[in-house]
């Protein structure tokens, strides 16, 4: 199998340049497994003996070839409104005629109704929307704001950014924040009165509970759903428990504008004076499609510091179809995963576990998340060295520059929580995109690359 695979990644590596130095690291440590084991007499007769059976189950897929780290494409009708807008020449909000010609009033407009809320407001990134959302419910410099110990560096780095403190709280199997260590941090910090809950890659925590907890205790609920365009919770867009909520539509999401976001609300209040705190300014709120009553805006108006961080035009124009087809592009997303967890399950689910989700929630598959058990951290490495080589670029969690491990975000300040629930569960996990672009049958072929790495590391296949 060690030989197999070497010429196999050999051949990717011929492609592939820049995987050439990981796949030479696989295939010598699949050698020197296969030496170590021949390294006795008595394991030698015994490796003989049974190489026959082995080679059978032994059998490497051809490595992948297509390219992961490739976004979705913009539709047509997109890419020709994005044209019009720059012929037009206004690509800043405001210069917009009216809210009818202004792309990024309509995609508020057409956003808002597609995530069920009164108000939503274009933003030029889910980092933004996260800092209007805070600053709109009243976090100041120096307040504590509890949120997820497992999540996007952005998270914290945002909370950091207003001045207020980060606290941590623990991660489950599943993925999503530990709601028995959510009472317990309110419990420790008890000035704590703003709960920032990130659904990390549409992983959903009981969200019955969590209004139950943060209604018991006085805590003012805002959610980060960057990764949760789509995923519905009791057959609801995922958002709507929160007072407000943030959403992201970068690159590596269901919605494609490079970079930008959106924040919703249904309190007047809180609408105007997040439009301001946006950017905002003199009377341009009547360019705004979906907007609070007048009087309200004149005193955001007023009373708001202007921040800066309007979505343009360009972002707005391509991204209103993929906001327009998105229910017909989860039910594709969500047809691949399947076809990926299938045969992860068939063929490595003693080594490989796909966590799963509350019923109540209804899941996108844009990004497959998964953790090994039973292996060692050399093991582990073996895996990730594996699939690399062979063309499917796991990714990590507990490498030293994810940006979504908690011990990474105390390089630039963050405070130091000890989460051990949260890395034992990020020890062995990864998480790999599954790019739109591929074609059905691409799916499987990488799960069964995913697949035999895992049982190579596992000692599985020699």
């Amino acid at each position: 199998a060690s030989k197999q695979l070497a010429r196999r990644c050999d051949t990717y590596a011929q492609t592939h340049p820049q995987t050439l130095k990981m796949a030479r690291i696989a295939a010598i440590a699949l050698c020197c497994s296969s030496a170590a084991a021949l390294s006795s007499p008595a394991a030698g007769l015994q490796a003989q003996t049974a190489a026959p059976a082995r080679a059978a189950v032994a059998a490497a897929p051809e490595p992948f070839l297509k390219d992961f780290t490739r976004p979705m494409s913009i539709p047509e009708e997109g890419i020709a409104a994005a044209v019009e807008v720059m012929r037009g020449g206004r690509l800043f909000r405001y210069c917009a005629t009216s809210a009818e010609t202004s792309q990024v009033a309509q995609a508020e407009k057409e956003f808002a109704a597609m995530v069920n809320q009164k108000y939503a407001l274009g933003v030029n990134s889910c980092s933004s929307a996260i800092m209007l959302a805070l600053m709109a419910v009243g976090v100041e410099p120096g307040d504590q704001v509890i949120t997820n110990g497992f999540t996007f560096t952005a998270l914290p780095s945002t909370i950091m950014r207003l001045g207020a403190e980060p606290v941590l709280v623990e991660a489950t199997k599943s993925w999503i924040m530990d709601l028995d260590d959510l009472e317990k941090k309110i419990a420790a910090f008890p000035d704590a009165k703003v709960l920032l809950l990130s659904h990390m890659r549409g992983k959903v925590a009981d969200m019955d509970r969590v209004v139950e907890i943060c209604e018991k205790n006085g805590i003012t609920l805002v959610e980060d759903c960057a990764h949760s365009c789509g995923v519905t919770w009791r057959g609801k867009q995922l958002g709507y428990h929160a007072k407000v909520t943030a959403y992201s539509t970068q690159s590596d999401k269901v919605i494609n504008s490079g970079e930008g976001g959106f924040v919703t609300t249904d309190d007047d209040e809180i609408a105007a004076k997040m439009i301001y705190l946006s950017g905002c300014y003199e009377r341009r709120y009547g360019k705004h499609a979906v907007r609070p009553p007048d009087d309200l805006c004149e005193v955001a108006m007023a009373e708001m510091p202007n921040l800066s961080c309007r979505m343009n035009e360009v972002t707005a124009a391509v991204m209103r179809p993929l906001i327009k087809n998105l229910p017909q592009r989860v039910e594709a997303y969500n047809r691949r995963y399947d076809a990926v967890v299938k045969v992860l399950r068939e063929e490595a689910g003693d080594v490989i576990v796909v966590p799963t989700q509350d019923e109540r929630v209804g899941t996108v598959g844009d990004h497959l998340n998964f953790y090994l058990t039973g292996v060692t951290d050399e093991q582990n490495a073996l895996f990730r060295q594996t699939c690399v080589a062979m063309g499917v670029p796991v990714s990590w969690f507990q490498s030293k520059v994810n940006a979504r491990w908690h011990v990474n975000w105390r390089k630039y300040g963050s405070p130091t929580f000890d989460l051990p629930n949260t890395d034992e569960v990020l020890r062995f996990a990864y998480d790999l995109k599954m790019p739109p672009y591929f074609d059905d049958e691409d799916f499987p072929a990488f799960a069964k690359v995913i697949a035999y790495a895992s049982n190579v590391a596992a000692g599985k296949i020699e």
